[in-house]
């Protein structure tokens, strides 16, 4: 049952991120097969009519790097400014983790409000991202009952 490993690691991984997250699952060059998002969208409009997906340090260190980062230990690279405008959007504090396993690469972001994640939390993140990695790996469309879950969390899911 795929689609409850994958449900139940989707919930536990929004709750950590309790302003929002944009899970990319499965890049080919830049474009996930699947993206997970519930960023508010104040935030995601912002970040799309900016154009910050070619400026943003934290897909930048993803693509380059794999393991977990504090967004507060990428803002010597953001250069346009756009941590600022996202903690004006309630995303105050962030975490984003890259996991490169069997070929493929999956980014994550998950942002809080309140204060920094601590080193377990980042490490859990991550250790769940690994995981939900690995189930989709050969999942090709995803099940009705996951996308009702989805639905129910506030999550949109795009396919590419």
């Amino acid at each position: 049952m795929p689609e409850r490993i994958i449900g139940g690691i989707v919930e536990n991984l929004s709750r950590a991120g309790s302003a929002g997250f944009a899970i990319g699952l499965h890049l080919t060059f830049t474009s996930p097969r699947y993206m997970l998002q519930s960023y508010p969208a104040s935030w995601s409009d912002r970040y799309a009519r900016n154009g910050y997906l070619v400026n943003d340090p934290t897909v930048h260190w993803g693509l380059e790097n794999h393991g977990w980062v504090r967004w507060t230990d990428l803002a010597d690279y953001d250069q346009s400014g756009m941590f600022a405008e996202a903690a004006a959007h309630g995303l105050s504090y962030g975490v984003t983790s890259s996991i490169l396993a069997r070929g493929s690469r999956s980014i994550a972001g998950f942002s809080r409000a309140d204060r920094e994640f601590t080193d377990g939390e980042a490490a859990d993140i991550h250790d769940r991202m690994g995981k939900l990695h690995d189930v989709t790996l050969h999942v090709h469309s995803l099940p009705p009952v996951l996308h009702d879950l989805l639905r129910r969390l506030s999550i949109i899911l795009t396919q590419h």
